[in-house]
């Protein structure tokens, strides 16, 4: 049996429009109930209020809310952040997700992929059991903020990480759970550039792997990727890390939305997967544990 999650990254994409970002996460629910099957939804904290009516069709039993963050912007980087900044982010986070959706957070995944050993000690503090931020074997770990040249040494199985380096095995209770990547990462930019039969081989690929090493299959998706991009003064920002990848996205946002559930439904159509939110997954990471 091979564990498959589902990610999708929920933040307020300020350069994509906004009443369109709410909608879709609605129907993203409606078409994530007729597949019947959980997810996880990494969302910044500043997604709730604008977002409401969409997160609420999605707070459902089986989908899984972690926590993105407060805003994912260009200074909310897990891996340079202090102490106290970095504590009281966390504390926002969970608080928020709790007193808005009356939900925990049990899983955390950082704005740009950005984690940290001293975030990772906090995170389990505050009875987070997993972080979903490294990436291991990504080899384009450059096109991140929060990437690290150590993603391409890091375990590729879930592991506990070490106190001092999150890239590397250790004795904390804490969980890392690495994206899927080989070279490439697994992830819906790679299906706007390479095309469906591209990731369906990848997935392949990746499914006899996990098969052998009973490793998860980590798929991650951004919800504003569905949406209308607006005009939007990225100079305030500063953040332009991405926008040559970006030239060569899949221009139709309904064609994007088509094909990931294309993908979604040829992975579910192998007997041999199991899709879980992260909380399911951690639960049977440690009913299985050797």
């Amino acid at each position: 049996m091979v564990p498959l999650l589902i990610t999708m990254d929920l933040e307020t994409a300020g350069d994509h429009n906004m009443k369109e970002q709410n909608a879709i996460l609605k129907k993203l629910s409606s078409d994530f109930i007729n597949l019947n099957i959980p997810f996880t939804t990494f969302l910044t904290a500043d997604s709730i209020d604008p977002f409401k009516d969409g997160i609420q069709k999605l707070n459902t039993p089986i989908n899984e809310f972690g926590i993105h963050g407060i805003d994912h912007s260009i200074n909310e980087n897990y891996s340079i952040l202090g102490e106290n900044e970095i504590r009281k982010n966390i504390e926002y986070s969970i608080n928020n997700i709790e007193n808005s959706l009356n939900r925990n957070s049990e899983s955390f995944r950082g704005p740009y992929m950005s984690t940290s050993s001293q975030t990772q000690k906090i995170l389990t503090e505050k009875g987070i059991r997993s972080d979903f931020s490294v990436c291991s074997q990504r080899m384009d770990f450059m096109n991140s903020r929060g990437g690290n040249i150590r993603w391409l040494i890091s375990p590729r199985l879930t592991y506990h990480p070490s106190e001092d380096s999150p890239y590397k095995a250790g004795n904390s209770p804490l969980w890392v759970v690495p994206l899927s990547c080989i070279g490439f990462p697994f992830i819906s930019s790679m299906l706007y550039i390479f095309g469906l039969n591209f990731m369906k081989a990848f997935f392949r690929i990746l499914l006899k792997e996990s098969v052998a090493t009973k490793k998860p299959i980590v798929y991650l998706f951004h919800s504003y990727e569905f949406t209308s991009e607006v005009h939007f003064d990225r100079s305030v920002q500063n953040d332009l890390k991405n926008s040559f990848i970006h030239k060569f996205y899949m221009k139709d946002i309904s064609k994007r939305y088509e094909l990931n559930f294309s993908l979604i439904r040829y992975m579910l159509s192998f007997k041999s997967v199991s899709p879980m939110n992260s909380s399911q997954y951690i639960n049977f990471l440690e009913r299985n544990a050797d």
